[in-house]
């Protein structure tokens, strides 16, 4: 299975690895393979190894998220890296979003001696060390640094009307959702009008006139595991008829009662192409009382939208809706730099005003910083845009405003622009720091690039590689990175995720959009070059094998990144190996764990490689080679390699396989 990283944020994944860290320093470790690694020595290929399917997995290890401002931290990550050690591995992969931050001056003194002493231990174990960085995808340790670095979606001629010395959001007619605060209720039954579609009126959704946020009635759902059945979905949606390129507030009115299973959403689709605009969910409890819910999204090239209101996969309780909004949502997060330009015209389009003359500076001093520097919350009272005294703009008058603003996915995720020319210095930067603080512990093998799950991309106007397309502009993206880490360290290696090189996942040539994204990522596998190692973590069984050969083919060693909280009951990594038999340059595994912790990492050590033999090669061994430079010399009777041009089965990301009942 490919390994669902979307449906937790990575800020979450980050404090659930801290609190894991605390268990993990208390776990006894397991039985311990044998480990003939020489005393003293770095733990590299030429060193013992197991080898399991024909792999010599000289590379063994585990990818440990945490925060090294924390003093307790040193001895919860010092625990692990001693018990990871005792189970056969023998390198670990850092990330810490304040490695971003070496710098500029914004940490405490204690964080280097605590990044030190964790640094010293690792050396001490002999274990090779990468630090993360590089985060286009999850890009809060950029957007640090620069907020309107931030990925720009367009908004285009958005009508504002002069009123008291302001330019405030004006629609004529306005954009209005009918029935949305539940108050046209119907004589008998319970349907609502003016929902073009509703699970189960009267089984399990229900007109509530007793309980309310505001009015008379609301919208209740129940027990939709057992009410509406088999999906337990309790949903309403209407369409709703909109402008291309216009950003909107999404707003409605929540309540539950031992609500439990599902995902309640305040969902925006589109059509023709199908895409999803509205990626966050309602983050409710199980019990809580009337909360309002706010998102924004982008009409992007559509003139007609379907906004829900809903449950998908329900259980238990009881969950209300009340009172939704949709308006025009100003200025909110709106991303000022030179590939995200603000353009002012009259009414007509052909009187041009701007901010020297006619109107106060355009900014959101909220976007990129709430709740801290470099993250953006999904909601806040847009900034007012006020008229300069002599402004040529007059009350009444009506103006068009061009701008962009970012878009949040899955609560907190904000892709860094992969072209502005800014981001290769910012990057840059943190490289240096990265390498100087490791190799002064004589510890640093090299640094991972995070590129990862980028989900917003290709609409503004940052300079474009090639032909423009996504694919393109992020192999220039790595490829610029690449000979930025090369001119501070000629010798130093290159890792990183597979999922944006890879055409068997996120970089597949495809008719359905990605995310947010304007066009595909296919060609993207063009900017990495051959030495970078692969983090594989496309493991999903009807594609796991071409994956990995179309990177053997480009001649890259590949390490499987596998685990991903999966219990030792569900363990499947070793049947991972097996398929890719015959798959050159499968030169390690990764403990690779996102939330669950290090509980299972002697487990998952002894399901991997336990009972393997263990083997030290001589120069000339085969087993020390990397992959060859072309497929043809991968020779298995498994079945043929697909190529690159093959489009593997897209991942449904959202409860949703219809756009209606």
């Amino acid at each position: 299975m490919i390994h669902h990283r979307d449906a937790v944020s990575k800020a979450a994944r980050a404090a659930f690895a801290t609190a894991a860290l605390a268990a993990a320093a208390a776990t006894a470790a397991g039985p311990t393979p044998p480990d003939t690694t020489p005393a003293g020595t770095m733990a590299h290929a030429d060193a013992a190894a197991p080898v399991v399917h024909g792999h010599r997995l000289a590379r063994r290890w585990v990818y440990v998220q945490t925060n090294f401002q924390v003093a307790d931290n040193v001895a919860r990550v010092n625990a692990v890296l001693d018990r990871a050690k005792a189970a056969g591995y023998n390198g670990v992969v850092f990330a810490d979003v304040k490695f971003g931050r070496l710098d500029d001056g914004s940490l405490i003194p204690a964080y280097f001696t605590h990044l030190r002493a964790v640094l010293d231990h690792a050396r001490s174990l002999d274990f090779t060390v990468y630090p993360a960085t590089a985060d286009f995808g999850y890009s809060a340790s950029l957007l640090w640094h620069d907020p309107d670095l931030a990925e720009g979606l367009p908004v285009r001629d958005a009508p504002f009307r002069a009123t008291g010395g302001r330019l405030v959001p004006h629609e004529d007619p306005p954009t209005r959702l009918a029935n949305a605060d539940f108050e046209h209720v119907p004589a008998s039954g319970h349907t609502f009008p003016g929902w073009a579609f509703q699970d189960a009126p009267g089984r399990a959704t229900f007109v509530d006139r007793d309980e309310r946020h505001g009015g008379q009635a609301s919208l209740r759902m129940t027990d939709l595991g057992t009410a509406s059945p088999p999906a337990g979905n309790g949903r309403v949606y209407q369409r709703l008829a909109v402008r291309p390129f216009q950003v909107y507030r999404l707003s409605v009115w929540v309540k539950t009662a031992g609500f439990r299973g599902g995902e309640a959403r305040a969902l925006v689709l589109a059509q023709n192409p199908a895409r999803t605009l509205q990626w966050n969910a309602i983050p409710v409890v199980d019990t809580q009382d009337w909360t309002r819910f706010d998102v924004t999204f982008n009409t992007l090239t559509h003139t007609e939208v379907l906004v829900y209101f809903g449950v998908w996969g329900g259980d238990r309780g009881t969950i209300w809706w009340d009172d939704g909004l949709i308006e025009p949502a100003g200025l909110v997060n709106l991303v000022r730099r030179p590939g995200a330009p603000v353009r002012i015209t009259g009414d007509d389009g052909a009187t041009e005003y701007d901010e020297a003359r006619d109107v106060e500076p355009l900014a959101d001093p909220k976007a990129g910083t709430v709740p801290w520097p470099g993250a953006f919350d999904l909601w806040h009272p847009p900034p007012d845009i006020r008229l300069r005294a002599g402004s040529r703009i007059r009350d009444g008058d009506v103006v068009r405003l061009s701008f962009y603003h970012t878009a949040l996915i899955y609560g907190d995720q904000v892709a860094a622009s992969l072209t502005e020319p800014a981001v290769f210095d910012i990057v840059e930067g943190q490289m240096r720091g990265l390498r100087r603080e490791l190799a002064a512990a004589g510890v640093f093998g090299g640094w991972m690039f995070g590129h990862d799950e980028i989900r917003v991309h290709g609409w503004d106007e940052a300079p474009r590689a090639g032909g423009g397309t996504p694919g393109e502009n992020l192999a220039f993206n790595f490829r610029t990175l690449v000979d930025r880490a090369h001119g501070i360290d000629p010798d130093a290696a290159i890792a990183t995720w597979s999922d944006m090189f890879d055409p068997f996942h996120n970089a597949a040539a495809r008719r359905d959009p990605y995310y947010l994204v304007n066009g595909d990522w296919s060609g993207s596998w063009d900017g990495v070059p051959a030495d970078v190692t692969v983090l594989n973590w496309n493991s999903q069984p009807a594609v796991r094998r071409d994956s990995a050969a179309f990177f053997a083919g480009r001649g890259h060693n590949q390490v499987l990144a596998g685990y991903y909280d999966t219990p030792p009951t569900g363990f499947r990594d070793r049947g991972w190996l097996a398929d890719l038999e015959g798959v050159p340059g499968i030169t390690g595994v990764m403990y690779t764990q996102w939330g669950s912790g290090y509980g299972n990492l002697e487990a998952w050590a002894r399901h991997v490689w336990g009972d393997a033999p263990w083997t030290t090669p001589t120069p000339t061994s085969a087993a020390n080679a990397g992959p060859t430079a072309t497929a043809t010399a991968i020779e298995t009777p498994v079945r043929p390699i697909a190529t690159a041009a093959t489009t593997p089965p897209r991942r449904i990301l959202l409860p949703i396989a219809r756009r209606g009942p």
